[in-house]
């Protein structure tokens, strides 16, 4: 779900603007790699290990900073045209689903780490 969400905002909705407005395909996706992240994030909670844990709460804990930060700056100086609407609403999203993540993983350390030990 994460890695969907993230290529849908990303990539999809953006193409599928810039061609009902004649623009080139590209003018409107947001580049970076996120994507990455959330798909193996995503791929880790299919496959537990110890990494599932350490890095899932390095990512979660990066995700949040990074977006609490956006968001205050965002409302700062709201700008409510389509793209800014899109972003904030993705940013909330991404928040309340890496504030989600981020208790599941500290609720479930030792049932994470103590299956990994079982497994090897």
């Amino acid at each position: 779900m994460i890695a969907f969400w993230t290529v849908l905002i990303k990539f999809i909705f953006p193409v599928i603007y810039a061609f009902n407005y004649g623009e080139s395909f590209s003018k409107f996706i947001m580049w970076d790699f996120w994507w990455v992240a959330h798909l193996w994030l995503g791929w880790s909670f299919l496959n537990i290990s110890n990494k599932t844990y350490y890095i899932g709460l390095l990512i979660c804990f990066s995700e949040l900073i990074i977006v609490l930060y956006k968001l205050y700056d965002f409302f700062e100086s709201p700008n409510w045209s389509i793209w800014d609407t899109n972003w904030m609403i993705n940013k909330i999203f991404v928040l309340i689903l890496f504030l989600l993540i981020t208790l599941i993983l500290l609720k479930n350390k030792y049932y994470i780490l103590r299956l990994n030990k079982k497994l090897y």
